[in-house]
């Protein structure tokens, strides 16, 4: 399943697997900005819809934001 967030990763930290949502912000064309939108514990192989929507919810919240201040 494609996330379209730009980066989905995962580290480990005392034995337990953090699955962490992440986009890019290169608006500025100046610098990129990496945003973690959110993370949960890595059970399984499979990414919950929720979590995929979660995010997405945050990046459009992100960028809305970032636009009306302008």
């Amino acid at each position: 399943m494609s996330i379209n967030l730009g980066l989905n990763f995962w580290t480990i930290f005392n034995k337990i697997y953090y699955r962490l949502f992440a986009f890019w912000d290169k608006t500025d064309n100046a610098d990129t900005v990496v945003i973690s939108t959110h993370g949960l514990v890595k059970k399984t192989d499979k990414i919950p819809k929720s979590e995929i929507e979660r995010a997405k919810k945050i990046r459009e919240k992100y960028f809305n934001e970032k636009t009306s201040k302008k």
